[in-house]
């Protein structure tokens, strides 16, 4: 679906979340009262060039594109801004999609969860994330963190068709039915970079676009904080966390809880058993 955003003509293309319970999820491991996360922080300072759009004007790549915006944004801010090519975004999707440039078939969009899994394991244009976790959508102190900590967030947006011509996206009266209603417009995935107490700054089909935050709790349906060495100075992030530290100690918990888990199974399987 071929949409406008005041002048810039872009296609949806990310289809509705699936979940995996296995994934890790950030409420579980940031601890906010020991964290002090300020009211605003802008991460798109630092970008030099223009963001791009890595072939979204023309198909449904959003979700391949998003992750080029990610790796774009993290090099500025931890070293030099890497430019990412759109030959290596376009190829990513092929390999996901299965999309053929020449006949344009099969350009039916990707999975997030999908492009995850396929960017930790064999990089985009040799750059691969670590590990990944969900952020809860709801909770604003959560996600402010997760755009502060990890250098922006990976976001699943279900676009209404209201959102046409808006120059910053909002929630329009009337329900969320017509073209109020989720979806209406298409998934579409984009990289969220700053925040402030009134908006969230994204990029998408290569420039920065403001929600409100009743936008991003009405429209959104999946949010990723990611752990890549892009966004590291060694072993610390821009504002000198230890990432690396953190990755292992969301890895140890994460066992603990699988070990846990076990444990509670194989009591409950004995109990049964004794009865």
């Amino acid at each position: 679906m071929e949409n406008r955003i005041g002048q810039v003509i872009g296609k949806t293309g990310k289809p509705k979340a699936i979940k995996d319970p296995r994934s890790f999820k950030v409420s579980d491991y940031l601890a906010l009262h020991q964290l002090q996360i300020p009211d605003a922080h802008d991460w798109t300072i630092a970008k030099k060039n223009e963001w791009g759009v890595f072939g979204n004007d023309s198909i449904s790549n959003c979700t391949c594109a998003a992750a080029g915006h990610m790796i774009k944004c993290w090099t500025a801010n931890s070293s030099t801004e890497f430019e990412i090519s759109e030959e290596a975004i376009l190829n990513t999707y092929i390999t996901l999609s299965k999309y053929n440039p020449i006949t344009k078939e099969n350009d039916d969009g990707v999975y997030m969860l999908d492009a995850l899994k396929y960017w930790r394991k064999n990089g985009i244009d040799q750059h691969r994330i670590r590990v990944f976790a969900t952020v809860p959508h709801d909770r604003r102190e959560f996600v402010k963190a997760s755009i502060y900590l990890f250098g922006g967030i990976y976001v699943g947006l279900l676009l209404p068709k209201s959102i046409e011509h808006q120059e910053i996206w909002e929630v329009k009266p009337g329900g969320l039915s017509g073209d109020n209603e989720p979806f209406s417009w298409g998934g579409h995935a984009v990289a969220i970079l700053a925040y402030d107490e009134e908006y969230l700054t994204c990029i998408t089909f290569g420039h920065e676009k403001k929600m409100t935050w009743d936008f991003w709790e009405t429209y959104n349906d999946e949010a990723y904080a990611i752990i890549t060495q892009d966004f590291m100075k060694g072993d610390k992030n821009p504002l000198g966390l230890n990432l690396a530290a953190m990755e292992q100690d969301l890895m140890k918990l994460t066992q603990e809880k699988i070990r846990l888990a076990k444990r509670l199974a194989q009591e409950q399987s004995e109990n049964i058993k004794a009865i």
